[in-house]
């Protein structure tokens, strides 16, 4: 990016791996475990560690290292003679001339760091866990992480926003004018997360095991997930620090409640041990996951671009107010947002609207099992499962329409998945 050119790996003195390693990539960790109480109820746990992700993308960083990875395109007309027959067999493909720049360092490229970081990961803990009946423990603790150097890709030469063609404002322009749009991988990206998290455990016991875990947390960051999700390219190249904000697995509170129960009937159970009815109504087992959380944050983004700098992550508009409703009549499936709240910016300018500045619906969901297993002789097993996805059907409601100066904006038109049943038998010898 600061030539303009390919840098060929091995050539001009390049090294072969185009990449100029990190060897200072220290992992520590240290952790603790105190008991409280003379008891022996009441533990103090605590930890901290430093971890880094290579960030290879399905090996981007080979395979569309020119002159090793190249297509060829054969350009046709329908309403002409075709240019060549399959019968005649395909030309072979000809190669890029390493020797000629200008061939090389044309169209759209993808171009990576070469002090490439790994991502680091520092992570840290401190919690109280107290047995406070036999069987039962309840934990609550405070958990935080900070992602550093996240490996996030965008548009090196997206132009400057103004008025005629892009070309001219491009920053590579005045250096190598045949080059487009250049997606930039480097470690730009950051993170934060900070949480309270609470958590109930009952062992097995009564035929019963259950555990009901709840968090409240926040997510920040500015970067996108390397397999899709997080925070989107930035609209403006120049300005990294216009994205940072909560992104959309910034769930406030969440709730999961999973169980496993043995109902007490039937032989070997308390109840209804003997006798025909023991063998229609024993020996059931039910399970289920009970899920519930607030809203996905997403943002709002103009349906038609004003800035003539394209490339980027998309425009956004102008924030005047909030935009979040009350969660009572004001907010529907048909006005979720304010939409009045956001306006196109001035032509040739960048809108100042945040990431996930606005909170889409919440989420319930039970997933529910039934199942038994019924003993044949001594050597055989009949067992049936019934599984209820989204027992109880709720319309679990996507995020809405968020193109401003669209008709549709504010409107939600999607929902997850209805109800699933399904049954299985399976014999066991």
């Amino acid at each position: 990016v600061a030539t303009g050119q390919l840098a060929l790996a091995g050539k001009d003195g390049n090294n072969r791996s185009l990449r100029n390693m990190d060897m200072d990539a220290l992992a520590p960790r240290v952790g603790v475990a105190y008991m409280l109480t003379a008891d022996q109820k009441t533990v103090l746990r605590s930890g901290f560690g430093i971890s880094y992700v290579e960030p290879g993308k399905g090996g981007g960083q080979l395979y569309k290292n020119l002159p090793g990875y190249f297509s060829q395109v054969v350009n046709t007309d329908q309403n002409g003679a075709p240019p060549l027959y399959l019968s005649n067999g395909l030309a072979a493909p000809v190669p890029p001339d390493p020797a000629n720049e200008a061939q090389l360092s044309s169209g759209n490229p993808n171009a990576w760091d070469f002090d490439l970081q790994p991502a680091r990961a520092l992570q840290w803990s401190i919690g109280i866990e107290r047995e406070v009946a036999p069987n039962l423990m309840f934990d609550v603790a405070y958990v935080g992480t900070r992602s550093l150097d996240l490996v996030s890709a965008y548009n090196y030469n997206q132009p400057y926003p103004g008025a005629g063609a892009p070309g001219p404002r491009r920053p590579l322009y005045p250096i190598n004018p045949l080059v487009g749009d250049v997606t930039y991988n480097t470690n730009f990206g950051s993170a934060k997360y900070h949480s309270l998290q609470v958590k109930l455990e009952k062992r097995y016991s009564a035929g019963l095991t259950l555990t009901a875990a709840y968090t409240y947390s926040s997510y920040l960051g500015d970067s996108a997930n390397i397999n899709g999700g997080g925070v989107s390219t930035p609209q403006d190249a120049r300005c990294f620090k216009c994205i940072w904000g909560p992104i959309a697995d910034d769930l406030k509170h969440v709730l999961v409640i999973n169980h496993e129960y043995e109902l007490p009937f039937g032989a070997r159970r308390k109840y209804v041990s003997r006798g025909w009815l023991a063998q229609v109504v024993g020996d059931w087992n039910i399970n289920g996951i009970w899920s519930a959380n607030t809203g996905q944050r997403f943002t709002p983004v103009m349906a038609t671009a004003v800035s003539n700098a394209p490339g980027g992550g998309g425009d956004r508009p102008n924030r005047i107010a909030d935009g979040n409703l009350n969660s009572g009549g004001d907010r529907t499936i048909d006005h979720w947002f304010d939409v009045g709240a956001f306006v196109a910016p001035a032509q040739y300018t960048f809108g100042n609207a945040g990431s996930g500045i606005l909170v889409g619906p919440g989420y319930f969901n039970v997933d529910l099992g039934i199942h038994r297993n019924f003993p044949i002789k001594d050597r055989y097993t009949l067992s049936y499962r019934c599984e209820m996805f989204n027992s109880f059907n709720r319309a679990n409601f996507n995020t809405p329409n968020a193109s401003i100066g669209s008709a549709l904006a504010g409107q939600i038109s999607g929902t997850g998945p209805a109800r699933i049943l399904q049954m299985a038998l399976k014999v066991i010898f």
